[in-house]
């Protein structure tokens, strides 16, 4: 026989006893006493029955809120994910424009680079082209100077000779006739 089929099965005795009406009279009391001692049944059942249904009104909340924070996370519209997705696909095209405002600023600031290049290889040419024109200023003026110095030397010498023409002449016409 198999011990999980078994079950128990309490035997009956059947006893003839006499009663004692004084021996009823004790085992009633007895039992009268453990009646009115026992917690069960002097209002046990019903600080029972009020916790299960304080604990039942307790779950009702719980699984209330439960409830909400699952339609918090969950709702398709609002819920905690679609707000995540939505910022994620928000922040993705964020950083997409800002990857394109940096690709505009570095074609910007090469052009700009290029440009300042251009403009040092002016501002350089330029350099060059007013050193060459000091230069000549420079011996302009010196070939002026030394022109001027040559004309002065070249009126004196003329100077000279024409007065001393004149004397020759003012002495042969007017000292010797």
């Amino acid at each position: 026989m198999n011990k999980k089929n078994v079950r128990y099965q309490p035997k009956i005795v059947e006893e003839e006893f006499e009663e004692d009406p004084a021996v009823s009279q004790r085992l009633l009391q007895n039992i009268q006493q453990k009646l009115d001692k026992s917690a069960a049944l002097n209002g046990g059942f019903d600080r029972l029955l009020y916790k299960i249904d304080s604990i039942e009104n307790s779950q009702n909340a719980i699984a209330t809120k439960v409830d909400k924070i699952h339609e918090a996370i969950y709702n398709p519209d609002e819920g905690l994910f679609a707000r995540i997705s939505t910022s994620k696909n928000e922040q993705a095209s964020a950083l997409n424009d800002i990857e394109k405002k940096v690709i505009e600023i570095s074609a910007w600031k090469e052009q700009k680079e290029k440009e300042g290049n251009q403009t040092e290889a002016e501002v350089e040419k330029f350099g060059n082209k007013i050193v060459v024109i000091e230069n000549s200023v420079d011996s302009l003026l010196s070939f002026k100077t030394s022109t001027l110095g040559l004309a002065k030397w070249v009126m004196a010498a003329v100077g000279g000779g024409v007065i001393t023409l004149l004397f020759k002449v003012f002495y042969t016409y007017v000292i010797l006739k």
